[in-house]
């Protein structure tokens, strides 16, 4: 993206477009054109929906979600110092939360909490334990999607409780999609 500094992204599109959004020195972020095609993929399920975005870093995908037209993102990062200063620069929009602690903690106290998000995506840090937490498949409501951002490097997560249908590569980008397994005896329909 030009002009952009090695330390921030930019939302792409929606009520926050062009918004810059720092970026945590330990944060590798997607870039710009794979969070397009990501967005391109999902295209009307973001509007209307309930959003997850573990291992958020700077929050750019769940704060894009929420520009495009989602109503509510939780934002949960283990440090989420820079990503709350994110949220602030935005004037702290009730639609956006910032839940700070391990993706696992998160994932346990949300499901705790009777949470369902539409869209959950996890982009854990590369290089670290890229299994998703344990109870992930609790979260997602009926029809929902979870979306696993990988490096090309890494073979796709198996997830108890979700079916894996789809990936899509951006360079080393992989994002792999997967939908809740249907319970004994009902019909398997895969979502986009």
């Amino acid at each position: 993206m030009k002009g952009r500094g090695p330390d921030e992204v930019r939302i792409g599109a929606g009520r926050w477009k062009g918004r810059r959004l720092e970026v945590p020195d330990a944060a590798r972020p997607s870039s710009g054109r794979a969070r397009e095609s990501l967005f391109d993929i999902l295209g009307a399920r973001i509007g209307g929906a309930r959003f997850l975005d573990l291992h958020a870093g700077s929050g750019a995908v769940g704060i894009e979600a929420v520009s495009r037209g989602s109503v509510r993102a939780v934002l949960a990062e283990r440090d989420a110092t820079v990503l709350a200063r994110n949220v602030g620069r935005l004037g702290s929009p009730p639609e956006l939360s910032v839940l700070a602690g391990e993706a696992g903690e998160a994932v346990r106290s949300l499901s705790a909490a009777g949470e369902r998000f539409d869209i959950v995506f996890s982009d854990p840090p590369y290089g670290r334990d890229t299994a998703p937490p344990s109870g992930l498949e609790r979260l997602v409501a009926a029809g929902g999607l979870v979306i696993l951002q990988r490096d090309s490097d890494m073979p796709a997560a198996e997830v108890p409780g979700l079916v894996h249908f789809r990936e899509r590569a951006y360079g080393r980008n992989v994002f792999d999609f997967y939908t809740p397994a249907p319970a004994e005896g009902e019909k398997d329909s895969r979502a986009p």
